[in-house]
């Protein structure tokens, strides 16, 4: 018989979201925001401890295994999804969270394993392989750098084999590393100041009096970074619109159009409308922006942000932008933004489970979906208008090559040095070729500076 002890709701609640991710192949994101939506009672401390338990667990997620692996010395595919999950759990909380005890891990573990399983063999094989890690956790996992770089940084910055491979080749072994070791840092929280609500002096005077620290971002005029990203604003704050959250490599690219009010310009796969609403921002809410998305249910999220915002001069339409466009023939936009469905490498400090998630195959389906998006919605740029191509990734096949194949293809279109459109701070970023490229384990000289993984491109129309 199993004994009923007490189990920790925290913990239990944070296991249920990673079976779920796991199940639904759902983005940890998209999941944790809709399953602590309805529990209201939790917290705020108890909702900082599962977004830690669920994001540092996939973060993570390959070295824990490894460490399993060991553990239990049988292949990890003969362990249920359920209880592989609770494994990893109190794994993360053994080898990463310095505050929790390791016997409290194992403990909290335990009394988990009989609420949910009422098996005593079960909690007695979690007590035993947690045991072992906690025993074993200073022992090495994989060969040194030197000798085996790819295994190296695969098994100990805990990222598929196949990226770290294709990042060694492009990159180099020492920038591969920093790369793998930044998209495990925690990611800055960055605000974009809405000037269509506020100005900069009342929402710096908001997050003074909230007792917020923050600085100013470099390279996107309208950007603050909050210095302690697990203190968030309140939520009236929110609602009214004075900010959106948006990394502040996102901020760069809806600059790099050089809009004016009165245009009239297209932002395809535009939801959740980050860059929509900076766009109408920029125009400043005069002009004409047709915002398009495939999803129903994100254009119905980018219709709210759009309205919070105060975006008056967007009109959102749901519409597969590979096809035809159900707009009059006639019309024709000064700018056009592709901000194109990518695999999202570059956002791995905060998306983690999708590297988990993409594969080699991703890249060559998203490569092709990407080509076909430029190639139907070039035609509905005038003539001498301004086409930008932005990717959140950073493997070639989406990037450069997309945007060369397409200019090979169509003589029509120009690339544009974006040297020659940005500000002084921004030129370290572009490239010799004119692209701008942004990386997760960017330096500067004064220290470190975290930005997503971006790509983008400017292309004339003659």
């Amino acid at each position: 018989m199993v004994s009923q002890e007490p189990y920790d709701q925290v913990r239990f609640l944070a296991w249920e979201i990673l079976n779920q991710i796991e199940k639904e192949e759902a983005f940890a994101d998209q999941i944790l925001v809709e399953i602590l939506a309805n529990k209201q009672d939790l917290l705020p401390r108890d909702r900082a401890f599962i977004y830690e338990l669920v994001l540092g667990t996939l973060r993570w997620q390959g070295k824990l295994d490894r460490f399993i692996s060991r553990a239990v010395r049988f292949p990890k595919k003969k362990i249920k999804l359920k209880l592989h999950t609770l494994l990893r759990l109190g794994a993360y909380q053994i080898l990463f969270l310095d505050k929790v005890p390791d016997s409290a891990a194992v403990n909290e573990s335990v009394r988990l394993a009989k609420t949910i399983f009422r098996d005593d063999k079960i909690a007695n094989f979690v007590n035993a392989a947690l045991r072992h890690i906690a025993r074993n956790k200073t022992q090495p996992l994989a060969p040194a750098l030197d000798d085996d770089p790819l295994e190296h940084i695969a098994v100990n910055f805990s990222h598929p084999r196949w990226l770290v491979a294709r990042w060694i080749k492009e990159y180099g072994v020492e920038m591969t590393r920093d790369i793998c070791a930044a998209n495990n840092m925690l990611p800055p929280l960055t605000l974009r100041l809405n000037t269509l609500k506020t100005d900069r002096e009342n929402l710096i005077g908001q997050l003074k009096n909230l007792g917020i620290d923050f600085r100013d971002t470099i390279f996107a005029p309208a950007g603050l970074i909050i210095k302690k990203s697990n203190i968030l604003l309140e939520e009236n704050q929110l609602r009214k619109g004075d900010y959106y959250i948006q990394d502040e490599a996102s901020q760069i690219i809806s600059s790099l159009l050089d809009v004016q009010p009165g245009m009239k310009v297209l932002d395809a796969c535009a939801a959740p409308g980050g860059k929509t609403t900076h766009l109408a921002q920029l125009m400043k809410n005069q002009g004409q922006i047709i915002a398009l998305d495939l999803s129903v249910a994100k254009t119905k999220i980018l219709q709210k942000n759009c309205l919070r915002l105060g975006a008056s001069i967007v009109q959102t339409i749901c519409a597969d932008s590979t096809r035809p466009l159900p707009l009059r023939s006639s019309l024709f936009f000064d700018r056009i933004l592709i901000d194109a469905p990518c695999s999202g490498l570059g956002t791995l400090h905060r998306h983690p489970d999708i590297k988990w998630r993409r594969g080699p195959e991703d890249i060559r389906r998203l490569s092709l979906l990407q080509l076909t998006l430029l190639e139907n919605l070039g035609v509905y740029l005038k003539q001498g208008g301004i086409l930008i191509y932005s990717t959140c990734t950073m493997t070639r096949e989406e990037n450069d090559m997309v945007v060369e194949k397409f200019l090979r293809q169509h003589k029509d279109f120009i690339l544009e040095d974006l040297r020659d459109f940005v500000s002084p701070s921004l030129k370290m970023m572009i490239n010799g070729q004119g692209y701008l490229r942004t990386y997760p384990d960017f330096i500067l000289p004064q220290g470190e500076y975290r930005l997503d993984g971006f790509f983008a491109a400017r292309m004339r129309k003659q």
